[in-house]
């Protein structure tokens, strides 16, 4: 199944489940939007765009179109100017993630494979997927890198785990966002995965509706999120950015059409978004991440854009807010 397929598979259910009943009475922070990017280096919209990375070096933006098979390069001021896929020897990307030597790690779904590009964009060598119990039905969503260890992190569909491998692309070890209940470990599909400049690793648990951090050895430090449906809360999140200059950590989520910051402990801070069609408003946000200014790049899935937004604390919007979900913890 493709990316965008599993995205419409999981809307859908939303749709049939039926998503979050609204409340009024809570605020979120006002965002001032200082861009929209809608079209991509041919001058066409832009089509269902899925992941995104920021790269703080080079100060530019890699946006995914997995209906497009091919990662869209944007110039620090946003516009569109190259696309990388079959042309350079990748297939199908569904994920970009760009390490601290410039070098482009590209995953496919399909194709169960990790290309690795140089700065230049020459293809080094790709990585398959394998290795590993259960490799066969391990479908790859997203990727990350180590900047201190050099170990590469692979998020599979429906995985309740991380696939761990050394640069080398020999399978190392799994990561396990995990509970206790009643003596029994119980475990959460990872939806995304994402690193900081210190080694530390960020795991999204979609069912937890928590993010578990890790250090660079893996070893577990501590998980930060509530999991509901209300105001401050994380109904099935889908992705995390650290912004180490400012302190915060935004955590992206689709269900509740909006992101909310915590600072770097794992406090909740404050959260926005709302679901809609102007600017600002999203239409089931799927990734974020922050560039070197600290403003906030958001995936707007259905409204087939990416934000560049600046939250201002100083200014609270009345919203229509989510009532607490009754699904089980």
């Amino acid at each position: 199944m493709s990316y965008n397929k599993r995205l419409i598979a999981v809307f859908l259910t939303g749709l049939l489940c039926g998503f979050p009943l609204k409340a009024k009475g809570q605020e979120v922070v006002s965002t001032k939007v200082l861009g929209i990017i809608n079209i991509d280096e041919t001058g066409k919209a832009l089509a269902y765009p899925g992941s995104i990375f920021y790269d703080k070096k080079s100060r530019q933006l890699y946006v995914v179109e997995p209906g497009k098979s091919k990662v869209v390069f944007y110039t620090p001021d946003y516009f569109p100017f190259l696309a990388v896929g079959k042309g350079y020897g990748v297939k199908d990307p569904v994920d970009v993630f760009v390490d601290s030597k410039g070098n482009f790690y590209l995953i496919s779904s399909n194709e169960q494979k990790i290309y690795v590009l140089s700065s230049a964009l020459i293809l080094k060598k790709v990585i398959p997927v394998k290795g590993f119990k259960g490799d066969n039905d391990f479908v790859p969503t997203h990727v990350a890198v180590n900047p201190v260890t050099g170990e590469i992190y692979v998020t599979g569909a429906g995985k309740d785990f991380v696939a761990c491998f050394d640069q080398n692309g020999k399978f190392t070890r799994f990561l396990y966002p995990e509970i206790q209940v009643k003596d029994i470990k119980v475990g959460s599909i990872v939806s995304n995965v994402g690193v900081d400049s210190q080694g530390r690793i960020y795991l999204v648990a979609l069912d937890f509706g928590q993010v578990f951090v890790f250090d660079k050895d893996g070893n577990f430090l501590f998980k930060f999120g509530v999991h509901g449906a209300n105001f401050g809360q994380l109904s099935q999140p889908s992705a995390v950015a650290v912004d180490e200059e400012n302190r915060r950590i935004y955590v992206c989520d689709p269900m509740r059409q909006a992101v909310l910051a915590y600072d770097m402990n794992g406090n909740f801070l404050f959260e926005f978004g709302g679901r809609g069609w102007s600017p600002g408003w999203f239409n089931y946000p799927t990734d974020v991440a922050v560039d070197n200014r600290g403003d906030v790049i958001v995936t707007d899935w259905l409204n087939q854009r990416i934000q560049i937004l600046k939250p201002e604390q100083n200014k609270l919007v009345p919203v229509e807010t989510t009532m607490p979900s009754n699904r089980a913890e």
